[in-house]
């Protein structure tokens, strides 16, 4: 593969409705796209959003990342790049980085081969992927109405932030959607991190009553043996997200005997080929996986749902891919929808999405 030009282009995106979350609220999703070409002018896609509203890097640390790949694009082959890129050692980019020239890199051969970069990886070029909806709002009436709009449009999961405000709310909260939506959604519920294990122990047994799918990152810390302790005393389910950061925490998870979901995204593992593996290392521990984005664009939406087909391809039980961006970013009515087809070529990037690669010609 040779990549004949390429350029990074920032992008800025006013959100629906602010989100709000137990460790920070934004209301404008701010990141990078990734443009590659190859020297016949097709063009390749990805995306560098961090997820700096978590404290998961910044956006200045991603655009030095971005301009540390550009350089060694223009002396060095693209794949070897992208090699050094996911090696800090050699390279020392932010994993949003990373992500961006591994995906691009993925859309450009997809494109070039005619293929969906899901069946790149083997799976049905016509599958299909379930998708979450992420539902919120200012109060527990909203955010139901929220949630029963999602279902009525055929949403068999939803998503709520959890922990941001005082418990008794939260639980009203809950309540509140749970009823307005039944008993045949699927309810996730998302603390980032908000409590300590005594706070985590009482919140589990609040939200015991209303049927959640799981609560993802009830802990501040990450601890595989507490959390292992936790997951034992509750019937609730429990799921890993920002806690992970390599196939080593998910061995460290099943090490300790913790049965959790865990919750995996490409901007913060370092690109979608990474998250592929972290997933089979999890499949063959037993541990449920589950694929998000990080509230983003629709290139990595669509980078997402690609994952989410492969994982399931490749063994992990099927579940519905997360995709918050969806919800909460303007123009997306293409993306908001209860299950998406994971169609090519590459990841099926308009071109409105994704511009064609500007002047800045690489030698390779």
């Amino acid at each position: 593969m040779i990549v004949a030009a390429a350029r990074v282009e920032p992008f800025a995106l006013a959100l629906r409705r602010p989100l709000a979350t137990a460790r920070g609220a934004i209301a404008e999703r701010r990141g990078f796209l990734l443009h590659v070409a190859s020297r016949d002018g097709i063009a390749g896609c990805g995306e560098a959003s961090p997820a700096y509203w978590l404290g998961e890097g910044s956006l200045a640390a991603t655009a030095a990342g971005l301009e540390r790949i550009m350089r060694r694009l223009r002396t060095r082959p693209p794949l070897a790049v992208l090699r050094d890129a996911l090696d800090a050692e050699a390279l020392g980019v932010p994993p949003a980085a990373a992500c961006a020239l591994d995906g691009a890199l993925l859309d450009l051969e997809g494109r070039e081969r005619g293929r969906a970069v899901a069946a790149l990886f083997g799976a049905d070029p016509a599958a299909t992927v379930a998708v979450a909806a992420l539902v919120g709002g200012p109060t527990a009436a909203a955010a139901a109405d929220e949630a029963a709009a999602a279902a009525a449009r055929g949403f068999g999961a939803v998503k709520l932030k959890v922990g941001a405000a005082a418990l008794v709310d939260d639980v009203a909260c809950v309540a509140a959607v749970r009823a307005r939506v039944g008993a045949d959604v699927r309810l996730r519920l998302d603390a980032n991190r908000a409590w300590t294990l005594g706070e985590a122990a009482r919140a589990l047994a609040a939200f015991e009553p209303y049927g959640v799918e799981y609560v993802e990152e009830p802990m501040r810390a990450f601890d595989p043996a507490a959390l292992a302790a936790l997951a034992r005393e509750t019937p609730v389910p429990l799921a890993v997200d920002e806690s992970l950061r390599s196939a080593g925490d998910v061995v460290r998870l099943a090490a300790a005997g913790a049965r959790v979901h865990v919750v995996l995204k490409a901007a913060r593992l370092g690109g979608p080929s990474r998250v592929v593996a972290i997933a089979d290392e999890a499949t063959r521990a037993g541990l449920p996986v589950v694929v998000t984005d990080a509230i983003e664009s629709g290139v990595g939406m669509r980078i997402a749902a690609h994952v989410a087909a492969v994982c399931a391809a490749r063994g992990a039980a099927p579940s519905a891919v997360g995709l918050g961006g969806a919800q909460l970013a303007p123009g997306e009515e293409a993306l908001r929808v209860p299950a998406l087809r994971v169609d090519g070529p590459g990841f099926a990037v308009t071109p409105a999405e994704a511009p064609g690669v500007g002047d800045e010609a690489l030698r390779g």
